[in-house]
């Protein structure tokens, strides 16, 4: 039996976002367990988070989705160079230029690799050219499963589904009233009223647009209520000009990405869960529940919906309505007791099924199977 490992993780960025939180809770729960991580990426937001955890930093150019770029091949040279000097016993990568940079590795260094599948992808070229499954590959969800078995023809022994999980007693320690305090007035949240938020890339694939609108009729109901959004990206602007549009100058307010949600989710009298149609899961999500926020999730992907579906949790609207979805806001936002029962059984949920200690048991044991086999 392999008692320590040296892992090395193969992705794009490190910037914001569910791969990238994915990666850090691996690398941080490995590191406790006596594995040595390596992460190879280029630089990003969390980047200093790194040394903090006590892993190594290989910085490669590979701020592309194309896996027929030069950076491709400029960061399999140089990881290979690495690799010479100091050898790993597996590779583990998250994105699909990691998967194809991972697939050479593996073939030059005679490391085993497996891949971690995020989302949904369409076949082209690349992908029959280079499948890049790795020696193992792990689904973060009921439907990516039956993705890489149906669409991608992968053999079902080489799949494994392992849910997302979080380390649900971050969000179980009530919130200093005085962070809440501070953080309302950094982000203008002026009197008392119900905060409805959200935390998304701020993209058209992600519908903040129709949540936007949604909230007129939702500030008709209940004037007092903001609404607070979370994250960043090219389509922030565009939901700016919106805003004014619509009047809602003042009771929209727009964050940005922040490094700890969980005092902004402690503000959130409802949490409404925007997934794009290629999303495989929404961590978001999870760490909304945990914080026992209301839910109101917009049925949109299968991936993204499958806890939804499976756990009966929070309420579900059809995309692209923005009246459908008001009215589930106003809904939650009216009849408390109702939202704090539904919440409290969300949480427990999340708590049993997707906690992190049982998403790393089972990335863990696969890590041991390639490496002892």
């Amino acid at each position: 039996m392999v008692l320590s490992m040296k892992i090395l993780h193969v992705t794009s960025h490190l910037n914001i976002g569910g791969v990238t939180s994915y990666v850090l809770a691996l690398t941080k729960a490995c590191i406790e367990r006596g594995h040595r991580v390596i992460i190879a990426a280029g630089g990003g937001e969390t980047q200093q988070q790194l040394s903090a955890l006590g892993a190594a930093h290989w910085p490669v150019p590979l701020h592309t989705s194309v896996e027929f770029s030069p950076q491709v091949f400029a960061a399999t040279r140089r990881l290979s160079r690495q690799l010479a000097q100091e050898s790993v016993d597996l590779l583990h990568a998250h994105t699909r230029v990691g998967q194809v940079v991972a697939d050479r590795l593996s073939q030059r260094h005679h490391v085993p690799y497996l891949t971690t599948w995020h989302g949904f992808f369409r076949q082209n070229l690349g992908r029959r050219l280079w499948p890049c499954i790795g020696d193992a590959a792990i689904a973060i969800s009921e439907p990516v499963r039956q993705h890489l078995l149906n669409d991608f023809h992968v053999s079902p022994q080489r799949v494994h589904l392992i849910p997302h999980g979080i380390d649900t007693t971050a969000f179980e320690t009530p919130v200093d009233p005085a962070m809440q305090q501070q953080l309302r007035a950094q982000l203008g949240l002026s009197g008392t009223g119900p905060v409805v938020g959200t935390m998304a890339r701020l993209v058209a694939s992600k519908g903040v647009d129709h949540l936007i609108r949604s909230f007129v009729q939702v500030r008709a109901a209940l004037p007092e209520t903001h609404l607070l959004i979370i994250g960043d990206g090219q389509a922030r602007s565009s939901l700016e000009r919106l805003v004014a549009a619509c009047g809602l100058d003042g009771s929209v307010h727009f964050s940005g990405t922040l490094p700890q949600t969980r005092v902004a989710l402690s503000l959130m009298s409802v949490f409404v869960f925007l997934p794009a149609e290629q999303e495989g899961f929404g961590l978001s999500l999870l760490e909304a529940i945990a914080s026992g926020r209301p839910v109101v999730a917009v049925r949109r992907g299968g991936g993204s919906t499958w806890v939804l579906d499976q756990e009966h949790i929070g309420l579900t609207v059809e995309p692209d309505d923005p009246a459908v979805l008001a009215q589930a806001i106003v809904r939650w936002l009216r009849d408390g007791e109702a939202a704090c029962r539904a919440a409290g059984a969300a949480r427990a949920i999340v708590k049993e099924h997707y906690s992190l200690s049982r998403m790393i048991d089972g990335v863990e044991a696969i890590y041991r199977a390639l490496v002892t086999r």
